[in-house]
């Protein structure tokens, strides 16, 4: 089959429907004025004698224009040789016909390439959260006359292939359990990459969790709170260790008795590793607390990582053994809004009474509450400029980072504490 349409071939298809040329022409750019019919008609024809009429073959026809014309018009090195008013018919022909062109192929002969590819693990696209950030990352990208595309990490693979495909010009990761394994990937494709997160060998962007959690520790202990449970700890991940120097930085400011901690980590933690890691990022007073769990009985719970509903049910074991039988006020602090709101849910229902904001606290730190307009706000969680965040990501893409200059660039946007009273 023909990649375009010609003079000739119209002529063909027009012989073949027994209609005139000039009305093939309309039909196939699909003209308001063509009887729908008649357009059923000559798209018999072209079927019948093998031709495929692309998009761009329509756009040429309704511009009266050739193919390769429209070519140049989406070439930004050929658009200048395209006549002004015929751009302006181009155009408006390709908004009318929805055509947008075959940036794979743009990028093979200009060896440049405006796709970027935003690589999200799969389960993370129900996350109103993600698909929050995925929203503002698509418009940010878009308003670069860069082409953004979702491209799904799966379980079984650490990257999509398109990430690491020549046509692609940039890559957009999240911090998360494949982040080495995707930084060695990229660097070996001598694909750009932004991390949403940190790494030492990719460009990051991050909120600021530092400040924000030591913001919500200090609140915790004006409250006066007995225990302060501080989720999750992977040294793999920035974030864990972030919100663990936020809270070390507000101890070491206190006089006087301090509450109780609870960390989770992996059964297959190496403490000395997890704190060569933190002091190497720079969050010395967080390994210097960590070192301090280690060494406290009961501080740190040996557990797998759990996400969800298993986290739920997990904690609720906890709150009913401090809360219920030992009669502590308990915080919980390390919790994304979801799994959080998750909580609150079961609290209400099996605990309703558990003042929250007395008996237990809760806050999340994703803000996703503005999205959830249907649920009374009542969940204390951090707020960020996620568009700014957004921009520093895409500047980031387009920008020169010279390899073995030291550590990446990484920039950091602050932070705001929604006290919603749930702590």
């Amino acid at each position: 089959m023909k990649k375009s349409i010609s003079n000739r071939d119209v002529e063909r298809i027009a012989q073949h429907a027994a209609l005139p040329p000039e009305q093939v022409r309309k039909a196939l750019a699909l003209k308001g004025d063509v009887p729908p019919d008649t357009v059923e008609r000559v798209m018999a024809s072209a079927r019948t004698l093998r031709y495929t009429i692309s998009a761009r073959d329509r756009v040429a026809m309704a511009a009266d224009t050739s193919v390769a014309t429209v070519n140049r018009a989406y070439r930004p090195d050929a658009r200048h040789l395209v006549r002004p008013d015929l751009l302006r018919r181009i155009e408006f022909e390709a908004g009318r016909l929805g055509y947008t062109p075959d940036l794979v192929a743009q990028a093979r002969r200009s060896h440049g390439s405006p796709i970027v590819a935003l690589c999200v693990e799969l389960d993370q696209l129900l996350n109103p959260y993600h698909a929050q950030m995925l929203f503002h990352l698509m418009n940010t990208f878009v308003q670069r006359d860069r082409h953004p595309v979702i491209t799904p990490i799966t379980s079984e693979r650490s990257l999509p292939e398109l990430a690491q495909s020549g046509v692609t010009s940039s890559v957009v990761l999240w911090e998360g359990r494949h982040t080495r394994n995707q930084v060695t990937l990229l660097t070996a494709t001598s694909r750009r990459a932004v991390l949403i997160g940190r790494h030492e060998g990719v460009p990051s962007v991050a909120p600021d969790w530092v400040t924000a959690s030591g913001q919500l520790t200090r609140r915790a202990l004006t409250r006066g709170y007995d225990l302060l449970h501080l989720g999750y700890f992977s040294p793999e991940r920035w974030l864990p260790g972030a919100r663990l120097e936020g809270v070390a930085r507000v101890l070491a400011e206190q006089s006087g008795p301090l509450p109780q901690l609870r960390l989770w980590t992996d059964p297959n933690l190496n403490h000395a590793q997890a704190i060569a890691t933190l002091r190497r990022r720079g969050q010395h007073l967080a390994a210097d607390l960590f070192a301090q769990l280690s060494a406290t009985p009961g501080a740190l719970d040996v557990r797998r990582a759990r996400r969800g509903a298993a986290v739920t049910e997990e904690l609720m074991d906890e709150l009913n053994l401090r809360i219920g039988e030992q009669g502590q006020r308990v915080a919980v602090l390390g919790l994304s809004d979801m799994t959080a709101r998750l909580l609150l849910h079961t609290l209400e229902t099996q605990r309703p009474e558990w003042t929250l904001g007395e008996r237990v606290g809760l806050v999340g730190y994703d803000n996703i509450e503005p999205l959830l307009s249907y649920l009374h706000p009542v969940l204390t969680t951090v707020a960020y400029d996620m568009s700014a965040l957004c921009q520093q990501v895409a500047e980031l893409t387009e920008a020169d980072h010279p390899a073995g200059d030291g550590p990446a660039p990484f920039q950091v946007v602050p932070t705001t504490v929604v006290d919603r009273q749930s702590l």
